[in-house]
């Protein structure tokens, strides 16, 4: 029996809703994608306002618009071999603990992936912790971060105030590490008391504060020491690294979703090739995410300081 090929389709777009919930807050620009490529027009600056104008003819500007790109990125699993055809047609068991774990991994990877080409870079668009002294969470860090303290979230969205964007909908994603430092506040952990927990199942979001929706995942971002842009995801860790946090409004992300492309070979007589004695799997994935503006009004990245 051959690979049904919407079935895996619609088994990767629902992954891609529950286990990378904060994919969603964004725009969708899947369906303008042109060649690979989102083209995303920045308009010119704002004309000048005139007050009780006593000079004519009025000055007659021109507007300058500039075109922002961005690219899909091509994700893909390491092929699987998956030995008996059948029991994965009819065994839901089998789907999930062969072919399921390969797509939470891919998953996990976009999700990895696009908080990295959301965070922001620029001094002028990171925050700072300002908490006591605590651990370097990091997984390769060592000595000592400040950990976050209340002010920071405030801050994060005193950034947000000043972008001009609206308050309502607003997230933030939290290293689950840099979560609990925070949750460990005497303040934070009355408010959780009072009931400011909402249904994550249902939205992905675990705590509000300032007006941001909370989320957590296991990784973010990390920048080294003294940087202003992220380290790339498969960059090597070091002791100096500095875990970071990602706030931003749906209306200044985007993310499209290209082609979804199960890859099943079962050899030519359907029983397996025989060179390796079974079929093999894979999955290809065509996704690409990215700040929408320039000047990256509407995010605002949280990152530990560095102490010792």
């Amino acid at each position: 029996m051959a690979l049904i090929k919407e079935i895996w389709v619609n088994e990767v777009v629902e992954t891609l809703t529950q286990d990378a919930a904060f994919l969603p807050a964004s725009i969708d620009h899947s369906a303008y994608i042109a060649f690979g490529t989102v083209h995303l027009p920045q308009s010119g600056a704002n004309p000048t306002i005139l007050l009780n104008p006593t000079s004519f003819p009025l000055t007659i500007a021109n507007r300058t618009d500039t075109d922002r790109t961005y690219s899909m990125d091509r994700y893909a699993l390491e092929p699987t071999i998956i030995d008996n055809l059948d029991a994965l047609q009819v065994s839901y068991d089998k789907k999930n603990s062969v072919i399921g774990q390969q797509i939470r991994t891919l998953v996990e990877r976009i999700g990895t992936q696009v908080a990295y080409t959301w965070t922001a870079t620029g001094a002028s668009n990171i925050v700072y912790t300002t908490g006591a002294a605590g651990t370097s969470l990091a997984p390769s860090a060592t000595g000592t971060r400040k950990a976050v303290a209340l002010a920071d979230i405030a801050n994060l969205a005193k950034k947000l105030d000043k972008d001009n964007v609206p308050r309502l909908g607003r997230k933030l994603l939290m290293n689950s590490d840099m979560f609990w430092e925070l949750h460990s506040i005497s303040d934070v952990i009355k408010a959780s008391y009072n009931g400011f927990q909402t249904n994550v199942l249902a939205t992905g979001t675990v705590a509000q504060l300032f007006g941001f929706e909370i989320m957590i995942r296991p990784t973010v971002s990390v920048f080294a020491n003294s940087a202003t842009v992220p380290k790339a995801v498969t960059a090597a860790g070091a002791a100096t690294d500095n875990l970071a946090c990602i706030a931003w409004h749906p209306s200044t992300v985007s993310r499209a979703l290209g082609t979804i492309n199960p890859l099943f070979d079962e050899g030519g007589n359907g029983n397996g090739k025989p060179e390796y004695l079974g079929s093999i799997f894979n999955m290809e994935v065509m996704l690409g995410s990215a700040i929408i503006r320039e000047d990256m009004k509407g995010v605002a990245s949280l990152v530990q300081t560095w102490v010792s």
